[in-house]
């Protein structure tokens, strides 16, 4: 019996250091592509733009009936989630996207990895005039829907290349430059921004899973869309405020181009924005604003100024009469308990002596919202947390029907301050009984 005892202790010995051996030789995690890749047997013998202009039948699929080989590097994959069972590659020529079956492509397939594919038999389609690469189609419903690759297709059709650890650098170009031949490249823009509206908010929807668009403009004004998928790993991330630049991948949807994101380190906006003055300067010996670079009911957004509602949320907004532009604040038909916005001017030299002048006007008067302020303490954000000093100006007259004539403040002495100061153009009201439209133009400090 105790012979048998122990030959059975061997053998569950034995049994336990097998299964050990085969846990041992479980993979439980991807490991990042070797250095080098794997060889590589395939030669292009056609171009990716070449490639993509046989796709002849716009949201329709042309199949692809040559032996035709391309080849590029992996500029976007899915890790971050912005992307889902989807690859863009390029070379030299330019992108494509290629659409799997299957998700989690980074593990096999990263940024940086050369794929070669056989392309016969497989399809061109687009989505929303984004040129794509597909593995075939099924019926909904009446209608073609494109199928990506299968694996099948996958083990059959792609060949993986060498992995570049150090994957091919953006293409620098401006908003103005960009054209088809950047679709579906990696590029990077300089000297952009999130326009103001946009600062502060998160790239996507988090929660709900929707994808939102934010908007970049470079100082020149010329805008471009980013694209954020609220399944992303950073859709809950805020944009910054400032400016730099930004890397992504460009598509299209329907003719407006759209940026979309690695990841969030695809944005780097730590300098001041276009045109703002720098808080850290001496200030500005004079000013002389005519609000002419304003847009008739839209918010003024001015280098230096500082435009912003402390209570409700209605701030200054450019208005127009007579070929003459000002600026304008009203609380009426807001629906607000309680309105309160400030325009700032930028920081101004306020070592030696010098007088504030404007004109004001006054519309349907009912109360008067508009004071005038100075502070050498504020913070350039928050009008709440500074210390304020009121100043006397001649007001308009009182008209309740309609707009007063445009009526000059005088000249208005500041004071002085051992560095930089600020004045604030204050409105308050409530959108029941204190209603009165305000408007100033023509600010001077000499």
């Amino acid at each position: 019996m105790f012979f048998s005892k122990n030959k059975n202790h061997r053998f569950a010995v034995l049994a336990l250091l097998l299964l050990s051996g085969l846990v041992a030789c479980v993979k439980t995690e991807f490991d990042e592509p070797p250095a080098g890749g794997e060889p590589n047997t395939l030669d292009p013998n056609i171009t990716i733009a070449e490639l993509k202009a046989l796709h002849t039948t716009p949201g329709g699929y042309d199949r692809i009936t040559d032996d035709y080989i391309i080849g590029g590097e992996v500029v976007m994959d899915d890790r971050s989630g912005n992307y889902y069972k989807t690859l863009v590659i390029q070379d030299a020529s330019g992108g494509l996207e290629i659409k799997f079956n299957d998700g989690f492509l980074y593990q096999t397939l990263p940024i940086g990895r050369t794929i070669y594919i056989r392309c016969k038999d497989l399809l061109l389609t687009d989505y929303a005039g984004l040129t794509q690469l597909t593995g075939g189609t099924v019926e909904e419903g009446g209608e073609l829907k494109g199928v990506g690759l299968t694996e099948t297709q996958v083990r059959t059709k792609l060949v993986k290349g060498a992995y570049n650890a150090t994957p091919v650098a953006p293409r620098e170009i401006s908003i103005a430059d960009i054209n088809p031949s950047h679709l579906s490249t990696f590029i990077k823009l300089s000297d952009v921004e999130f326009i103001k509206a946009d600062t502060g908010k998160t790239y996507a929807d988090a929660v709900t899973k929707f994808s939102l668009n934010r908007t970049l403009q470079d100082c020149s004004g010329k805008q471009l869309i980013i694209r954020t998928s609220g399944y992303s790993d950073f859709a809950n991330v805020k944009t910054p405020g400032g400016r730099g630049t930004v890397e992504g991948v460009l598509g299209v949807f329907n003719n407006t181009y759209q940026l979309y994101l690695r990841d969030q380190n695809g944005v780097k906006m730590d300098s001041l924005r276009c045109g703002a003055i720098d808080p850290n300067g001496p200030g500005l010996s004079s000013l002389n604003e005519k609000f002419d670079a304003t847009t008739n009911n839209q918010d003024i957004d001015l280098p230096g100024w500082v435009n912003v509602a402390v209570q409700g949320n209605r701030i200054w907004r450019g208005a127009t009469f007579s070929g003459d532009k000002f600026a304008s604040a009203t609380a009426f038909q807001s629906n607000l308990p309680a309105m309160e916005t400030w325009l700032i001017t930028p920081p101004l030299d306020l070592r030696t002596q010098k007088t504030l002048s404007f004109e004001s006007s006054t519309g349907f008067w009912r109360h008067d919202g508009l004071s005038v302020w100075v502070s050498s303490d504020f913070n350039g954000q928050n009008p709440a947390t500074a210390t304020w000093t009121q100043l006397n100006y001649t007001k308009p007259p009182v008209n309740a029907s309609g707009y007063s004539d445009f009526v000059p403040s005088g000249n208005i002495p500041l004071p002085q301050f051992n560095g930089k100061g600020y004045i604030g153009f204050k409105y308050v009201g409530d959108g029941t009984t204190n209603t009165t439209t305000c408007r100033f133009d023509d600010v001077k400090v000499q």
